[in-house]
């Protein structure tokens, strides 16, 4: 894990520092591997990553669901690269690897570490490519060792970017930019919401343990969304059970929907949306699961909406089904983008700059019998994730985090937060932060109770460099209504840009 961290220190000073404003350029990516589990059984993996290019390299964030087989509930997290090489104008010689931890399903992951180097061909079509990779699945603490050919595609992405540096954006800047590049710039509109949500599950509904009349879950979320025209957008969900029995229940969900205004401040939402679940013995079979809502929306300001939806829940080939009920609380901004289907930009508009941070982390839960179910086994667990931190002003920031546990005896533990935090400023070089996190957490027999957690921590960050800083915390997780209560101390890099808005 630390040469991991010494890699990506490197590969990013030289990669990303380009100009002040700059294009980003990168690609959303889904595969599919079909697993070989021991005892003749199969697992269908879908990964879902969101990855930035450099030159012939890339690198990013991956998410591994299981969607077929008989583990719902399994996932893995972590940090994924590659390199290309090209071989004619439409096809490139690829090859990578991802690091992450979790699992879930009761799957036999061991500690939970997922390794998954792939050698593929990948077909580049301008607006899409295809892929066919040989790829290997393995948890090496674990009993998963898995060869097989995914099939994969890719949509690329642009995004404006500023430097993490004080110079403020003018509207001459923006028009040398636009002369430089020949792009076409204007706004994209984007959503950010927390969510609190109640799943009531009808009486005949059994678990994976055959229990039926079980208790309503409660879970808490966040949820992103992007406008594609004045009425529909498109959206990502993801949520964690914080009460009800099933703790270790997650969910990650993309769908469409559509927005009727009926007033100017309200409206009406429609919802669909199809993804991965399962755990905390919800009966999810393969892992995949369909979502349908109506709801309505109140706009507070022009930025903060106040959200509350009805609907269904079911599993394509499990058990489970439930209403639902869901609360949101939104907050709404513009981003500066690339595309011709935008909202133009004004001549006499003022730009602003939001700061951003994207942390790779290292986190271990310290010796403590609190720590699991049984009450004796105090081994220590180490758990790879990362964060997203957005500035809602210059030392106040919402922060979003997931973590996977990959060693430790406690394959399968996933644990989601949101919160907020601050930091100080010491000198040029060193500040200290603070942060207060709420969420929830499950699996890998860990004692979590109903899955609700808080987690305060408190750290210091060096400036590597002006973009990058190294960070190092200790703080406490403590679960609600569970016995975890222990130590935490966290180790990982952030990367800070700006976003113009």
């Amino acid at each position: 894990m630390k040469k991991t961290i010494l890699v990506l220190i490197i590969f990013l000073n030289i990669q990303l520092f380009a100009n002040d404003i700059a294009i980003r350029k990168g690609h959303y990516a889904l595969s599919y591997d079909a697993l070989k589990l021991p005892a003749n059984e199969s697992m269908g993996l879908l990964g879902t990553s969101y990855l930035y290019d450099f030159e012939n390299t890339y690198f990013g964030l991956g998410i591994y669901s299981a969607v077929s087989g008989n583990r719902g509930g399994f996932f893995t997290g972590g940090i994924e690269a590659g390199t290309r090489y090209k071989l004619t104008n439409n096809f490139y010689l690829d090859g990578g690897m991802f690091v992450g931890g979790g699992g879930g399903g009761a799957a036999p992951q061991g500690g939970g570490l997922m390794l998954r180097p792939h050698l593929g061909l990948v077909l580049d079509r301008d607006n899409y490519k295809v892929s066919l990779s040989s790829t290997k699945v393995q948890f090496p603490n674990g009993d998963i060792d898995s060869d097989q050919i995914s099939l994969g595609f890719e949509i690329p992405f642009e995004s404006i970017y500023k430097r993490n540096t004080d110079k403020k954006i003018t509207a001459d800047d923006i028009k040398q930019f636009i002369n430089l590049t020949g792009k076409h710039l204007g706004w994209s509109d984007h959503y950010f919401t927390v969510t609190a949500q109640r799943y009531m599950i009808p009486g005949g509904v059994k678990n994976t343990a055959g229990q039926s009349n079980l208790p309503d879950m409660s879970l808490v979320g966040f949820e992103y969304g992007t406008r594609i025209d004045k009425n529909t957008f498109y959206f990502f969900e993801t949520a964690g059970a914080a009460s009800g029995g099933a703790d270790g229940y997650a969910q990650i969900l993309g769908g469409l929907g559509y927005i009727k205004p009926l007033t100017t401040n309200s409206g009406m939402i429609l919802k669909a949306a199809i993804g991965a679940a399962g755990g905390g013995r919800v009966d999810t079979g393969g892992g995949i699961i369909h979502k349908e809502s109506i709801g309505a929306y109140y706009a507070i300001s022009n930025k903060v909406t106040l959200s509350t939806e009805a609907g269904y829940v079911g599993a394509i080939d499990g058990d489970f089904e439930a209403a639902t009920l869901k609360l949101g609380f939104s907050y709404a901004t513009k981003f500066l983008s690339t595309g011709k289907k935008l909202r133009s930009i004004a001549g006499n508009t003022i730009f602003d700059t939001k700061q951003w941070n994207i942390r790779l982390s290292n986190q271990r839960y310290l010796s403590d019998k609190s720590i699991r179910k049984n009450g004796t086994d105090d081994t220590p667990v180490d758990l790879i994730g990362f964060k997203i931190d957005r500035f809602i002003s210059d030392d106040i920031y919402v922060s979003g985090q997931a973590l996977g546990a990959y060693e430790g005896k406690s394959g399968g533990y996933a644990v989601g937060l949101i919160g907020l935090g601050t930091r100080i400023q010491i000198n040029n070089d060193w500040l200290v932060f603070g942060e207060a996190m709420v969420g929830a957490a499950g699996g890998g027999s860990i004692d979590t109770g109903g899955g609700a957690i808080i987690q305060p921590s408190v750290g210091l960050e060096y400036k590597l460099y002006e973009d990058i800083g190294l960070q190092a915390s200790i703080g406490k997780i403590k679960a609600t209504s569970g016995n975890l209560n222990t130590t935490i101390i966290d180790f990982g890099i952030n990367y800070k840009f700006q976003t113009i808005e």
